[in-house]
């Protein structure tokens, strides 16, 4: 299964609340990159909003690239309570397929007692290509993964982001992205114009259909309004 979005560019200013992960579903981000990294910025631009409402996040390393520093410098400047909200950060790292799977298990009773209202899975197919973990094994570890994750998010009404690479590079590739795919009610997938890091990049969201750039803010007054639309839409 692929998922087709339109090619025309816009360069205008994506609306935040349009594209915000919605609870009870599943938000699939289509980046470039290992695993999708290209996309793991807006998943940190979400998780400082729920923080700075006083929120939990749960947030489950696939890929081994959580970096607390960098959700650190989302902040607004003028946020003195910046490391505090930290806490309320709940971070697993999977090292292998079988501790992810462990750690997407768990995600039920822990969300239970925060009330978070965002999980983000980052790179959790990453795992699953180890030329250790045999075709079958993969695809069946991938399955379960997904179901937990879509009733997680339909139980406990949270809306969890899973963080994926647009492009397949394999045929195992190809079906542990199609098994998330199938379950995601929301897509945001990243075009660029040419396969470079400085090329122009712009977003594609799904169901909505809008495209356009995220409001990167150039000044810090820009900054401030971003998170505070981010802070004040929350999540729907």
């Amino acid at each position: 299964m692929t998922v087709n979005f339109p090619i025309q560019r816009s360069d205008a200013a994506l609306d935040l609340t349009t594209i915000a992960p919605m609870r009870g579903g599943i938000y699939q981000l289509h980046g470039h990159g290992r695993a999708g990294q290209s996309m793991r910025k807006y998943a940190e631009a979400w998780t400082v909003a729920a923080l700075m409402r006083g929120e939990s996040v749960h947030w489950v390393d696939g890929a081994s690239r959580i970096d607390p520093s960098r959700i650190l410098k989302c902040f607004p400047s003028h946020e003195p309570s910046a490391r505090d909200h930290l806490h309320r950060l709940f971070i697993g790292r999977g090292f292998t397929v079988h501790q992810l799977a462990t750690l997407v298990e768990r995600l039920p009773r822990e969300v239970s007692i925060t009330r978070s209202p965002l999980v983000v899975i980052d790179g959790p197919i990453a795992m699953h290509l180890d030329t250790q973990v045999g075709d079958h094994e993969a695809r069946s570890l991938m399955r379960s993964i997904s179901i937990q994750l879509q009733d997680l998010a339909e139980k406990s009404n949270t809306a969890v982001i899973v963080i994926t690479a647009t492009e397949p590079v394999s045929k195992r590739h190809q079906h542990l992205l199609a098994m998330i795919e199938r379950r995601s009610s929301q897509h945001l997938t990243e075009q660029r114009s040419a396969k470079t890091d400085r090329s122009p990049r712009w977003l594609i969201h799904q169901p909505s259909g809008t495209s356009g750039m995220w409001p990167e803010p150039r000044v810090a007054k820009s900054l401030f309004r971003v998170f505070d639309q981010l802070t004040d839409a929350g999540l729907h």
